[in-house]
């Protein structure tokens, strides 16, 4: 049984005697204490880590604020904005319908989407060599990439053309996520389906693919299928209004590197307490630096009944400027990692079969791939890191060649990920 009450940290004392003998929590315990150094020196409002293995929650802490202008303190129940970790749910959803039988890997998406079918490449607007599948956008080959987020400016030559859709969404003109597709299947690919990896809205895509299939909203889908199954109480699109209380502050700090004498926090979206401005605690409701800043709202944009996230309801985790994705706990992403981590099943309830949860411990760029490559596809250009559907993933390279593996995501068979709040997770079956 995993995480069905609130998190508490399973003393090393009172592990199973395997357990207690193989795991060392030493390395957590020292990386809670950088943290909060952060946190007291005044360069991190606050932090939650949890460590699960075999079901058991061997490592918590929790210190800081969650919401700093208030001054509330980060809690088991605190509530954050996934963002890129909502990927993971849309995925699992997915292949679903697949061991259904109702959508398969290597079929074209515009077979579901037709607008993806005159899709086009590059600043030429050259033809595609082959349609975009349906493997491609959980591989994150497809082509597809993204728009810069949170006010900041794009940063390279492909962020500039998503932006008057980013736009768009903020203003609310885009009423639906199928109707964000017919724009988005207008925006010229970075490059040839297939042929290189780049993050960007794939899982956006996925979810509207989901809604075909499925003939449900995406957020339906995801909360009779997923969520209500695996008892993930505390997991939305939107939060209710009686969990608004336990919604988190969001922050962008300047500088953003936070390595300065001086540290503000300026409010990006606020929390259920809906202050936005606190002069003690360093908590700007206007930037001092960065004025391309994204202004909040005197009421949080992931509230039930904001129109952003009740209109386009965003699988990959942002299509706009703040809005966008699933807000959790740590205690249902727990019980839905802990699922993953034991092949598709917890507390007796499968959600997808161990052939399934293996594709996902895959590397879909070199391994699981239809592509022929003469050299190996590496996220980042960082030899040995793969992608995984959940995120990058480790994996072994050419024999008699060394690649750094202490860094997350670049240790052998772990899957790492995480959201632009903030949020992350590695998985390490049997780890």
């Amino acid at each position: 049984m995993a995480l069905r009450k609130r998190p508490a940290a399973c003393p090393a004392s009172s592990l199973p005697p395997k357990l207690a003998k193989e795991f060392d929590t030493r390395p957590f315990d020292a990386a809670v204490q950088q943290l909060k150094r952060q946190v007291e020196q005044g360069r991190l409002p606050g932090f939650m880590t949890s460590v699960l293995k075999e079901g058991l929650m061997i490592h918590f802490e929790a210190h800081g604020h969650a919401d700093l202008a208030a001054e509330k303190p980060m809690l088991p129940q605190t509530l954050f904005r996934l963002y890129s970790q909502t990927k993971p749910f849309v995925v699992v959803g997915f292949l679903m319908l697949r061991e259904q039988g109702l959508v398969d890997l290597n079929e074209p998406i515009y077979k579901f989407l037709p607008e993806f079918g005159s899709a086009v490449v590059g600043a030429k607007r050259a033809p595609l060599v082959r349609p975009i599948l349906v493997r491609d956008l959980l591989g994150h080959t497809s082509g597809i990439g993204f728009g810069p987020g949170f006010g900041y400016q794009p940063e390279n030559y492909y962020e500039v053309s998503y932006v008057p859709l980013v736009e768009k969404v903020d203003r609310g003109e885009i009423r639906s996520l199928a109707e964000w597709c017919q724009e988005l299947a207008q925006v010229p690919l970075r490059f040839q389906p297939g042929k290189d990896w780049g993050y960007g809205y794939s899982s956006d895509v996925l979810g509207r693919l989901i809604e075909v299939v499925s003939k449900r909203p995406l957020e339906e889908f995801l909360r009779c299928e997923i969520l209500e199954k695996l008892q993930l109480t505390e997991t939305f699109f939107q939060v209710p209004l009686d969990k608004a209380v336990d919604l988190a502050a969001l922050y962008k700090r300047e500088p953003w590197h936070g390595s300065s004498k001086s540290v503000n926090f300026v409010t990006c979206d606020v929390g259920g307490s809906q202050v936005m401005e606190n002069a003690k605690k360093r908590v700007l409701a206007l930037p001092k630096i960065d004025s391309s800043s994204v202004l909040a709202s005197k009421r949080s944009v992931f509230l039930e009944g904001a129109p952003i996230t009740r209109q386009v309801t965003q699988g990959g985790g942002c299509v706009c400027s703040v809005a966008g994705g699933l807000v959790s706990s740590l205690r249902d992403c727990g019980r839905f990692f802990s699922m993953l981590v034991n092949n598709g099943e917890l507390d007796g309830i499968r959600l997808l079969s161990p052939e399934s949860v293996q594709l996902l411990r895959r590397d879909w760029l070199n391994d699981f791939t239809t592509e022929k490559r003469q050299q190996p596809l590496w996220v980042w250009d960082s030899p040995g890191i793969g992608f995984s559907p959940l995120g990058q993933l480790g994996v072994p390279v050419a024999k008699g060649k060394a690649v750094p593996r202490h860094t997350a995501g670049a240790r052998l068979d772990t899957v790492h990920w995480g959201g632009a709040g903030g949020s992350g997770y590695m998985l390490k079956p049997g780890g």
